[in-house]
């Protein structure tokens, strides 16, 4: 499936869209991956679908694009990626930092929306995926048989998604609205204390989750709607892991004890996401994960303090200034399974931590 042209990407210089970059053959860090090597990869994508647990391909949550570009999904299948789960950042509406449908800028700050912003903001970007997916250049990641059927054919799947809820603006009608348009992922919280819980960033607020928090974990298990605790602070995990009836995930980030940071998370509470089955997704910040090493120690770190069924990969494409090197601009996740087999991960393994542990998830929590 795809090698020739697995083994293309590898070995010219990158897309186009990254011609900032050196050529990969000249990058330090960006060696081609082993012909064998990708064939091996290959043989475990045969028997596991492949996943980005978060992500903001072409920007299109910020940026003004009509759609998920050609090129971006073009990385992701030919790293041999079957599903992203493409973010809308909806607190955006509250801190600015994006490009409205009639081109103007919102510069990043304090604002204050009129209500029906946020959600109109939210909308607008899911009419982008829409948009994509209407081009037939990928398929609605509904359920997880959609994306099981549509990997057959070489396509990559769009799961909608939030990163914050605040585009709900308190209203769980607005949550079955955006469900009908195709939401299959909740996170509940971003970068500010919201109608549904409090976050792990400053400006640090105390309190789980609120009333209306709690109804849309709810919901979201009725749904069959993932629930995302990223970015949600001690009280808000404890919470919805109490109260949700499926595993959740914590879709991007690193583990304290590597490396401290506020958006990294501590020991038990990446054991409390695992007792629920579910799952921690790593990420590749260049911030706080310099090297792809670094990523991978991460991933080991998880692995061993949890199990191997409870770590992923999270990689916040596009929502970063700086990536890991050696995963980079260009996205390189089949770099990621290149260096857990060289770790000495078992194909199976590999596997789990490439996406099956989220398709795992995500069956439990649609019931399919």
């Amino acid at each position: 499936m795809r090698l020739s042209s697995v083994v293309k990407l590898f070995w010219i210089a990158p897309f186009a869209l990254f011609t900032a970059c050196r050529p990969a053959d000249e990058a330090p860090g960006k060696e081609p991956i082993d012909a064998e090597v990708l064939a091996r990869i290959e043989a475990i994508h045969e028997t596991t679908p492949f996943a980005d647990m978060h992500g903001h391909p072409s920007r299109f949550h910020r940026s003004e694009v009509p759609r998920i570009t050609t090129e971006e999904l073009t990385v992701y299948r030919d790293n041999f990626m079957d599903v992203i789960a493409a973010n809308i950042s909806t607190d955006a509406a509250f801190s600015g930092g994006y490009i409205t449908r009639a081109g103007d800028t919102v510069p990043r700050g304090q604002h204050k929306p009129a209500p029906g912003t946020a959600f109109a903001l939210t909308v607008d970007r899911m009419m982008r995926l829409q948009e994509t997916i209407a081009s037939g250049e990928a398929v609605l990641a509904d359920n997880p048989a959609t994306v099981l059927n549509s990997r057959e054919n070489g396509n990559v799947a769009v799961l909608p998604a939030l990163e914050g809820a605040d585009g709900l603006e308190g209203s769980i009608e607005n949550f079955y609205e955006l469900h009908e348009l195709g939401l299959r992922l909740i996170q509940l919280v971003h970068f500010r204390a919201n109608e549904l819980g409090h976050i792990q960033t400053y400006p640090y607020s105390p309190g789980g989750l609120t009333d209306f928090g709690k109804q849309v974990v709810v919901e979201a298990n009725r749904l069959g709607v993932v629930v995302d605790l990223a970015h949600a602070n001690t009280e808000t995990i404890m919470d919805a892991l109490a109260l949700s009836e499926h595993p959740v995930i914590f879709s991007h980030t690193g583990v304290n004890a590597l490396h401290p940071a506020d958006r990294h998370l501590e020991d038990h509470e990446i054991r409390a996401i695992a007792e629920k089955g579910g799952v921690v997704g790593i990420w590749p910040n260049g911030s706080q994960l310099p090297d792809l090493e670094d990523m991978l120690a991460h991933i080991d770190y998880v692995r061993d303090l949890a199990g191997i069924n409870h770590v992923g990969i999270g990689s916040d494409l596009r929502g970063m200034s700086t990536y890991s090197a050696g995963f980079d601009s260009e996205a390189r996740f089949a770099a990621i399974a290149a260096g857990l087999l060289e770790r000495g991960y078992s194909d199976e393994d590999v596997g789990k931590v490439m996406g099956g542990n989220f398709f795992r998830v995500w069956t439990i929590v649609t019931g399919n």
